[in-house]
């Protein structure tokens, strides 16, 4: 195996073209072929595997050197800045102007067409539906290795809220649970008309070219951002977006304006005159040098490849995904990956790992694992372990996990995650195992929204989160929920985790069967430490707010069912349960098979320390349908037993008399390093 050597002499060379070219300086056994890079910069494009670079019978190993990094931009030193005109000058903040430097890109020997311009940001984004939209990632600045800010008002951190909304624009859902079927076949919908408020009117008046400014925006829910570029009416208050928003927008949205140089006022932010190729920057305190983003391209790619590792490469400044793979039995192992608009590592295949890697200052999510066969429920068996994410999603604000899982059979464990406005870790699909991972600080800014999420999905069977702690989840005025089963997933299963301090829900089981909540030790006083509603139930019988997934033989929960082969041998032997589930539309709704029904579930043995003494609230229907019982609930943690210096319940609690086969959490498990 390849961690079995020890690749740290100077004997080996870097990979400079293809594998076969490389004559010397090379460790060579019979399934093991080594090179040693030595420290410096290299470009993108020495990092482009194939299937020819690789061998069925041999591990290939790349591994680097202290300080070797492969940059996806260009580094302007501090020599090369300049103080700007004094046109130019005028247009930036009083407060600002001494501060503020230029830099010509053209004459960093950079190419504007290449820079191109404002891309669309945001997880619901809409430029696709637009003729003349540039798709991707846009560029960035990095002063100092920190993300700078594109000039915006509000500054970062905060928002302005809508006054009103005049036009919601061609929406594909307005009001809730009202679609437009043929929504994602139709091209340039009206974008509509938005009012903002008088103060914001006041800074949009001292914008020389209001236009140039694009809007950013939770601009119905908050787990929807998107972005548009506009058109401004000063004196009415009005502002037009050109892409419209998927689901309309409300009084009160949250949203910022960006691209306004006249909004350039702190340390952090910068903007781009596409014309001229000026750029303009407020450094932050020390800055001695910028990083400008300017590859489009993966820092390692790696396409049909088996049998490779890359271990201990620095992987910055990119507009792309840091690293793609698709691939067997790839590793990536201890890499530092930061300063990238996209994820940082996408590996799809089975067997892969990625293994001790720190991954930071993403501008959309971490690690996206996907292999493995939903007709056959054959495993990807693709893991994720020992990783740092923090402090990403910085661009993208929602549905970029920290760590993703799709397919069948991949596993997230021992990895540490936390800094996010948004979910830890996201998955779909079946089977995977998600447990000893240390989340913290995340789902920042949104309350609809889970630190470990899935959703939308009856046949959904198989995953277990186990033994994960969740420390610290949400910051007002969000409230967002620990463990989220949304709109009617299945086949669920939690035990043994710890969760203290979850905003809202410590658990949200939102309709679904066939659930498991069992051992689980939540602490704190969010709205409701367990809660289980029967939305699918009640959307079908009584037409309330989830109506249109069930509505009729066609609606998205019967569609999706029906996709997957859950009556084969191979899923009925599993999953006996589902496989008798009622797919007759005009079936008896009240019968347990009847798939809208909360059935089968369980929410037993799990102990709860709330200053209200609530267990919380699950509907009637779940109470009907499945078991919920022995669970414990205290008032605070001396009544408990619980000790928070070693977070466990002490000796002589109550809790071992009252449930005695209750298993203590294995806390020394949890985190990295620990497995």
């Amino acid at each position: 195996r390849d961690s079995e050597f020890n690749l740290g002499t100077d004997d080996f060379i870097l990979l400079l073209g293809r594998q076969e070219e490389i004559v010397d300086g090379i460790f060579d056994t019979a399934n093991v072929r080594a090179f040693r890079v030595p420290a410096g910069t290299y470009s993108p494009a020495d990092f482009v595997f194939g299937a020819e670079d690789c061998a069925a019978d041999c591990r290939v190993v790349y591994e680097a050197a202290p300080g070797a990094v492969i940059h996806g931009g260009v580094t302007i030193g501090k020599e090369q800045w300049k103080t700007p005109d004094a046109e130019m000058l005028a247009r930036f903040p009083e407060e600002s102007r001494g501060a503020v430097r230029m830099v010509s890109l053209p004459e960093a020997g950079l190419d504007m067409e290449k820079v191109g311009g404002i891309r669309a940001i945001g997880a619901y984004e809409m430029s696709s539906l637009y003729d003349d939209a540039e798709k991707g990632c846009g560029c960035e600045v990095f002063c100092s290795d920190r993300r700078m800010t594109l000039a915006r008002f509000p500054n970062a951190g905060e928002f302005a809220k809508l006054e009103a909304v005049a036009d919601v624009g061609d929406v594909y859902e307005f009001p809730p649970q009202n679609y437009r079927a043929d929504w994602f076949d139709r091209r340039n919908q009206r974008g509509g008309a938005y009012i903002f408020d008088r103060a914001m009117a006041a800074h949009a008046a001292k914008w020389k070219n209001p236009d140039e400014a694009w809007m950013f925006g939770y601009f119905y829910w908050d787990w929807a951002d998107s972005s548009t570029p506009c058109h401004f009416d000063v004196e009415h208050r009005t502002v037009y977006p050109k892409y419209v928003s998927r689901f309309g927008a409300r009084a009160g949205a949250l949203y910022y304006f960006y691209n306004v140089p006249e909004e350039l006022d702190i340390p952090g932010e910068w903007y781009l005159d596409r014309e001229t190729g000026n750029l303009y920057f407020y450094p932050q305190e020390g800055g001695c040098s910028l990083d400008f983003s300017y590859s489009d391209q993966p820092l390692i790619s790696c396409e049909n490849t088996v049998n490779m590792t890359f271990s201990g490469f620095t992987c910055l400044c990119s507009m792309a995904d840091a690293v793609t793979c698709s691939g067997d039995n790839m590793i990536f192992r201890g890499l530092m990956v930061k300063n990238v608009a996209g994820n940082a590592i996408i590996c799809q295949g089975k067997n892969n790992l990625v293994d001790g890697c720190e991954i930071t200052h993403t501008g959309k999510g971490g690690i996206t694992l996907e292999g493995g066969e939903r007709d056959t429920l054959t495993h990807g068996n693709n893991r994720a372990c020992n990783n740092y994410v923090h402090d990403f999603s910085e661009i993208y604000l929602t549905y970029q996990p920290g760590i993703r899982l799709n397919g069948v059979g991949n596993m997230a464990d021992h990895n540490e995650i936390s800094g996010s406005p948004h979910m830890a870790i996201g998955y779909s699909g079946n089977e995977h195992l998600i447990e000893y991972n240390d989340i913290h600080d995340v789902v920042l800014q949104s309350s609809d929204a889970g630190a470990i999420y899935s959703g939308f999905g009856g046949a959904g069977h198989g995953t277990v989160s186990r033994y994960n702690r969740l420390r610290h989840i949400g910051e007002a005025p969000f409230t967002p929920d620990g463990i989220y089963w949304d709109d009617g997933l299945s086949g669920q299963t939690a035990y043994g985790n710890l969760l203290i301090g979850v905003g809202k829900f410590g658990f949200l089981v939102g309709g679904g069967r066939e659930n498991v909540v069992e051992g689980n030790v939540i602490i704190g006083n969010g709205n409701n430490p367990i809660h289980y509603d029967d939305r699918d139930r009640e959307g079908f019988v009584h037409g309330g707010w989830a109506r249109a997934a069930t509505n009729k033989p066609d609606a998205p929960h019967w569609k999706k069912l029906a996709s997957v082969p859950f009556r084969s041998s191979v899923w009925a032997e599993k999953y006996p349960i589902l496989a008798k589930v009622i797919t007759d539309f005009y079936h008896d709704p009240d019968d347990p098979d009847y798939p809208v029904n909360p059935a089968y579930s369980s929410v037993q043995g799990n102990v709860i320390i709330d200053e209200k003494e609530r267990l919380g609230h699950m509907d009637d229907s779940v109470y009907t349908y499945s078991t919920v019982k022995d669970n414990l609930v205290f008032a605070d943690r001396a009544a408990a037993g619980w000790d928070d210096a070693a977070e466990r319940f002490s000796e002589g609690s109550p809790v071992f008399e009252k449930l005695p086969g209750f298993a203590a959490i294995p806390v020394e498990k949890i985190g990295r390093g620990k497995g």
